[in-house]
């Protein structure tokens, strides 16, 4: 025979999930491993430093269009989110060049290419390349999906860089292939 247990409203299962939590929080705030790992300090300075865009360079027909704008937006917010190694009073100049950007399509599907390179002014350059393919009828919404991940990892790794010559990080993390 099965037993029947009563069927409780959702405001009393709200309000006994809430006396749970207010009897387990507390415990779980006391415990000295929890807390040290509050407490911790970040890997990231207090504040960032002021990121600049010196040069955008791009290919014929793309420079004063809606992609311009659309990557200008993008590396303003990608260089806010990278950590470049720097406090606050530093600021870190960058160029950022679309090599190429290739569209191509077949009957059914589209196709786009880009190439881009980032450079500081005491490092080398940062590559990135994408070939990335969708549907016909999204040309434009595929080109701006291409540069912002092309955008980003230019900007990655010039962080990444950028740690390395403050000797913020020991090494770098990606390696080049051998030429």
């Amino acid at each position: 025979m099965i037993s029947e247990q009563p069927t409780r409203q959702p405001s009393e299962r709200l309000s006994t999930r809430r006396a749970w939590l207010g009897c387990v929080l507390p415990l779980l705030l006391l415990q000295p491993g929890l807390a040290a790992a509050s407490d911790a300090p970040s890997a990231r300075p207090a504040a960032a430093p002021r990121v600049v865009l010196d040069r955008l360079e791009l290919p014929p027909g793309l420079a004063g269009t809606r992609y311009e704008k659309r990557l200008r937006k993008v590396l303003a917010s990608e260089t806010k989110k990278a950590d470049w190694g720097a406090g606050s009073s530093s600021t870190i100049e960058f160029r950022f060049k679309v090599v190429t950007l290739k569209v191509t399509h077949d009957s059914e599907t589209l196709r786009v290419h880009c190439e881009a390179v980032g450079r500081l002014p005491h490092g080398g350059p940062a590559l990135s390349q994408l070939a990335y393919g969708g549907r016909l009828d999204r040309q434009s919404e595929l080109i701006e999906e291409v540069l912002t991940i092309v955008a980003r990892g230019v900007v990655t790794r010039l962080a990444e860089m950028e740690r390395v010559r403050r000797g913020r990080q020991g090494s770098v993390r990606v390696k080049l292939p051998a030429e």
